[in-house]
């Protein structure tokens, strides 16, 4: 058995019925000590102080269902039956399990690959001596499986579609291109074993943070990093707008930044929270007097300093987050924004 997870979990659900199912739930949770388990099974085969009474299936997997994992012991049945009402999405599900009573399988329901259902059935199997049923083609063909890459190292997958054309793809026994811009992964060994003959292929993924023609599936990292600057009360839209234009003039991916920043008397600008909360990522404030101490050749501003106490807070407040300013400030209407990379 491997000796942690690849996909470690934070939050799972364990749900047994039977005398012998709660057996097997008390070994899954001395298995996964290292997550948080919330651990179920009916009242009179309660065995272990640390499992709760089932008292509605239904309204548990509905509570749970934002947790890293669900895993029943009990029949298939049952747990497509629970689960049915709140399965929306692959990305979004989260990893489904099912393991009979007396742990002789372990069934990957839901989110094999994005959820890491298959390797949590792996990993559990090696701990129960039981055997992992997987069914997802790539995994039973031995392919390159997109997902489970992008997962595993913490890429943003472009389309979905085009993830699943890679799927078929090398399912087909076709060639697929892959290559990186992005200095951290090398991607040669992969190259070769996804296009041995070095042949020009329909199918091109790209590991970057640059904007790419949508017919070539892009693994986005989270390595960019932005510094705001704009005037009081501006227009949330206006200043959305602004860098969503700034990231396309200079071909990159808006969905590679990983954090906003700025000075921390802006710290309740709505504009730039809600550029934050759109793209989905931390908005870091700092003070002055940490701004003033980052060294560099920055684009200063008499005015700007004589108000907030610092000549360019957008440039520094990229270089307090990363070394390299790959996009010095730019300015329009009183906003200023500027971009670095991890």
């Amino acid at each position: 058995m491997q000796t942690k997870l690849l996909q470690p979990m934070k939050n799972i659900t364990i749900i047994s019925f039977t005398a012998k199912g709660g057996d097997i739930n008390t070994k899954l949770i001395d298995i996964l000590s290292e997550a948080n388990i919330s651990s179920y099974t009916l009242g009179k085969y309660l065995s272990d102080n640390r499992m709760k009474p089932l008292e509605d299936l239904k309204e548990t997997v509905k509570k749970h269902f934002s947790d890293d994992a669900i895993i029943f012991v009990g029949a298939t049945g049952i747990a497509v039956r629970s689960i049915a009402p709140y399965v929306k999405d692959k990305f979004y599900d989260p990893a489904v399990l099912v393991i009979d009573e007396l742990g002789r399988y372990v069934i990957p329901l839901l989110s094999g690959h994005v959820g890491g259902a298959n390797e949590l059935a792996q990993y559990i199997g090696g701990a129960l001596f039981a055997t992992p049923i997987i069914t997802t083609a790539t995994d039973i063909n031995g392919a390159f499986a997109v997902d489970v890459f992008a997962k595993k190292h913490d890429l943003f997958i472009s389309s979905r579609k085009l993830a699943k054309d890679v799927s078929a793809a090398l399912l087909d026994k076709k060639c697929v291109d892959i290559d990186s811009d992005i200095d951290t992964f090398d991607v040669k060994e992969l190259k070769k074993k996804l296009n041995p003959e070095n042949k020009s292929c329909d199918i091109k993924v790209r590991i970057s943070d640059k904007i790419y023609d949508e017919s070539v599936l892009t693994l986005i990292p989270k390595d960019l990093y932005i510094g705001v600057g704009c005037k009081k009360d501006t227009d949330a839209s206006k200043l959305t707008d602004f860098v969503n234009e700034v990231f396309i003039k200079e071909g990159l991916d808006i969905r590679a930044v990983k954090s906003v920043g700025s000075i921390d008397i802006k710290k309740d600008e709505g504009a730039i929270k809600s550029l934050a909360n759109k793209l989905n990522v931390p908005f870091v404030t700092f003070t002055k007097d940490e701004l003033n101490l980052v060294e560099g050749n920055f684009c200063e501003s008499e005015f700007v300093k004589k108000i907030v106490g610092v000549g360019n807070v957008c440039e520094r407040s990229v270089c307090i987050q990363c070394k390299n300013l790959i996009v010095k400030k730019t300015a329009k209407d009183g906003m200023t924004v500027a971009i670095g990379r991890e």
